[in-house]
């Protein structure tokens, strides 16, 4: 198991992997509360995937958390668990409406 500090940037990379989703150009139906779940649906799910995406990268390369490029690397996993699980989560809550 990675220690605390690796999975707090596991999440906060994560997290930033977030990005507001470009509206389509013809009005959308109203939304009652955007903000909840473009922003804190979609972070959450971003933080869950980062986690994923940095412990799937930990084990997948066998990396040693204890340099610094096994750290990187396993961030970089982190961000590209983040985008894809926020990316597939936007996907499916647009199509909900």
């Amino acid at each position: 198991m990675p220690e605390v500090p690796v999975l707090i940037g596991w999440v906060l990379v994560g997290w930033c992997g977030t990005v507001p989703r470009p509206r389509p150009p013809f009005p959308p139906p109203p939304d009652p509360d955007p903000w909840w779940r473009n922003y804190l649906v979609g972070g959450i799910l971003a933080v869950i995937g980062g986690v994923v995406g940095g412990y799937a990268f930990d084990q997948l390369f066998s990396v040693d958390l204890a340099t610094t490029g096994g750290v990187l690397l396993s961030l970089a996993g982190a961000f590209v668990g983040g985008r894809l699980a926020g990316d597939i989560g936007g996907l499916a809550m647009g199509a909900r409406g």
